[in-house]
């Protein structure tokens, strides 16, 4: 909920009387601004003109403050413009935000225009371009003084990311770009949504049969998990380490694996269940301890890869968004080879990649994604030993969260629900038929 900001208080009549004739006027695209034109995909514009006064938990003065959103500070009556192309999820009242709209875009984002001076111009279903007016600057609600409460949302919580585009206190233009990268926003390819091999916008899970078969398990999105059906034919002693991702950016899930003279090959997805051949992209992978891939932990927009060297030694190597790698590496750390399964995804709905790694002694830990890196551990849970398999990263029920599966050695699969912080909650029995498959992923 939105709380008071810190503004200049008072009210000026002829600005309440423009504010409320601009409410009602009939809507139009605010053309011509060259800022919102040039704006690349992945990157929001800034809804309105002023100054910063509060960002998400951040009063702005050198103290936390307990709110959800951007407040920019402005005159009344002047224009709100949309962040980014979407579509009207709702337009209504409250007593905490006033008039308010939300729109929802690509990869799960939501963003919030609070304390409108009338009514939002467009209705619940209508599509609207980044840069497009949908009301104007107001003091609507618990409001102390003319401003926009600009909210962004990621896979229903809000995302305090977005603190990373703007300020304290600096002056920004509507219109113009702001400059923060948004994982996912520019083609819906959400952290979440990796695993989907066959199109219908539910993840998957690619299994290795025990004569050697490539196959796909299809998910129906409410955690269950067709009876396989073959992908790639005989792969039996001939490849490891297969992990899934979407390596070249084009919204269809892919299969990374290393080849048993060490290369890493690239097999990229059709979206309607099969790959391309086979490209080979890397040397020395067969070898690693563990290779894991399905996130973007540089903050580019591109999923990249971990391998993690039999010595424990963790490299990051980042994806170019085209199937293959920048030549760029970054050293993690060290350490790394007490862990059984890593598996990467947002598992925090914060747009950057994390890491889930069971221990040797059954314990599971959180490491949350900062660029090229990650924060230190915290142990979510313990009694992981009885799995002969763990995967994940992805959202296998449907509710927008990354979620973990794991394998015990009696064949019977398990859910384990993301709760969007980096736990989870009870796990879930959705199979009992996984014990003849070599590996799954």
């Amino acid at each position: 909920m939105k709380r008071t900001s810190r503004l200049r208080r008072g009210r000026i009549g002829i600005v309440v009387v423009l504010a409320m004739m601009l409410g009602t006027l009939a809507p139009a695209l605010t053309a011509g601004d060259p800022a919102v034109a040039a704006a690349p995909d992945g990157y929001m514009v800034y809804p309105s003109s002023g100054n910063i006064q509060s960002k998400v938990g951040d009063g702005c003065r050198g103290n936390y403050r307990a709110h959800d959103g951007i407040d920019i500070s402005g005159n009344g009556g002047t224009p709100i413009l949309a962040a980014y192309d979407g579509v009207v999820r709702t337009r209504t009242y409250n007593g905490g935000y006033g008039n308010y709209t939300d729109i929802e875009h690509p990869g799960g984002y939501v963003t919030r225009y609070a304390h409108m001076a009338g009514t939002p111009w467009y209705a619940p279903g209508t599509k609207v371009l980044r840069g497009q007016q949908i009301g104007v600057v107001g003091n609507t609600g618990n409001s102390a003084a003319y401003h926009l409460h600009f909210e962004v949302w990621l896979n229903g919580r809000v995302w305090s990311g977005i603190n990373d585009g703007f300020t304290c206190l600096s002056n920004v233009t509507r219109g113009g770009t702001i400059p923060l990268f948004i994982p996912g926003l520019g083609t819906g390819a959400g952290m979440v949504a990796s695993a989907d091999y066959t199109g219908d916008g539910n993840a998957d899970v690619l299994v290795v049969a025990g004569n050697g078969d490539l196959r796909i398990r299809t998910g129906n999105g409410q955690g269950v998990f067709a009876p396989a059906t073959t992908a790639l034919g005989l792969w039996g002693g001939t490849r490891r380490h297969v992990t899934h991702g979407d390596f070249n950016g084009d919204n269809k899930a892919d299969v990374l694996a290393a080849r048993v003279d060490g290369t890493l090959e690239f097999f990229a997805g059709n979206g309607a269940g099969g790959f391309a051949v086979g490209k080979a992209i890397g040397n020395g992978w067969y070898g690693l301890l563990h290779v894991v891939s399905g996130a973007d932990f540089t903050g580019d927009g591109k999923q990249d890869v971990i391998g993690v060297s039999a010595s424990g030694v963790m490299t990051l190597y980042e994806g170019n968004g085209s199937g293959g790698f920048t030549g760029r590496t970054t050293l993690i750390g060290s350490g790394w080879q007490g862990f059984q399964y890593i598996v990467a995804g947002d598992f925090d709905n914060d747009g950057r990649g994390d890491l889930m790694a069971a221990s040797d002694t059954g314990s599971l830990y959180f490491y949350r994604g900062v660029n090229n890196g990650f924060q230190n551990a915290r142990l979510v849970g313990e009694g992981w030993l009885e799995f002969t398999g763990m995967s994940g990263g992805v959202d296998y029920n449907g509710d927008r969260r990354a979620d973990l599966v794991g394998r015990t050695a009696a064949g019977q699969l398990y859910l384990y629900t993301g709760l969007g912080d980096g736990t989870f909650g009870a796990k879930n029995l959705v199979g009992s038929d996984w014990s003849s498959y070599l590996t799954f992923e």
